[in-house]
């Protein structure tokens, strides 16, 4: 037998349900559109069924078959943000990978647009995760897909907003813990028009730069000893820095900077607080 499922905690939060989310002004503005489901299986799923649509927005009220990195299973209950929009032709395909850092912009703008006492706590682990305290709260997936000719990313977000799962390998917490007038309403409302913004800023990758910038500005482990697990085994070294493609620059401890495009890091040492936990 298998773990058991994760489990949840909401402390005794009332979750409020509404009927349909909506595009806030500036998302609407910029020509995005929104389809609002009950239940799907995954909204990242829906999204790229739906490639040629674009500026499109799927959210869904509860996933079934919610997805994170690597195949992994993304807990999906009420009471969360569960949102992808997808992209027809945004960029050159091998700038696909900046989404990942326009993505999780946009949606530490929107926590503290929305959620201010969370946002003092507030980190961006690189490649894509939004930590408070340490604990991630928010968790991004870019995804892409051809059709002859065509290119197009669907990103997709995964937010907790009333509750957060137990025994997953990276601690993790929700926002309506300190932020308890917080619903999944407002905060879609903030992100969509946040992305609206990172998204012209980005210009379809030439303003990466600015992008680079702002996420550093925000960054997780920057300057500190970090491990990367990396399929080939653990690398530990100093976080040094971004490149211009985003990838992280490790200062291993035989004075090497080494470029990882692709792992997953962890902070050795950092216990998180209690919040959310």
């Amino acid at each position: 037998m298998g773990p058991p499922p994760p489990r949840r905690r909401r402390y005794g939060l009332r979750v409020d349900f509404v009927e349909a989310m909506k595009l806030g002004a500036g998302a609407q503005t910029a020509g995005f559109r929104h389809l609002h489901l009950d239940i799907t299986g995954s909204t990242n799923v829906e999204a790229l069924a739906r490639g040629q649509e674009d500026r499109l927005w799927v959210t869904a009220r509860e996933q079934s078959a919610g997805r994170g990195r690597r195949g992994r299973a993304w807990s999906s209950p009420a009471g969360n943000l569960y949102a992808s929009v997808v992209l027809t032709d945004p960029a050159e395909p091998r700038r696909a990978a900046d989404l990942c850092f326009v993505a999780a912009l946009a949606a530490s703008d929107a926590i503290i647009a929305t959620a201010p006492r969370a946002a003092t706590a507030m980190t961006l682990k690189w490649p894509n995760d939004i930590l408070i305290n340490g604990a991630k709260v928010v968790g991004i997936l870019v995804e892409g897909a051809h059709a002859g000719d065509c290119f197009s990313a669907v990103i997709g977000w995964g937010v907790n907003i009333a509750s957060h799962p137990d025994h997953t390998p990276y601690p993790a917490a929700h926002l309506a813990a300190t932020d308890t007038a917080l619903n999944v309403d407002i905060y879609f409302a903030a992100l969509s028009d946040a992305f609206a913004k990172r998204l012209e800023l980005w210009q379809r990758g030439a303003g990466f730069a600015e992008i680079r910038k702002a996420w550093l500005r925000r960054a997780a482990g920057l300057g500190r000893r970090i491990v990367v697990r990396l399929p080939s085994g653990d690398i530990e070294g100093i976080f040094e820095a971004l490149d211009s493609e985003g990838a992280l620059i490790l200062l291993d401890d035989a004075g090497q900077r080494r470029p990882v495009s692709a792992g997953e890091i962890f902070f050795p040492g950092l216990v998180p607080s209690s919040i959310g936990l």
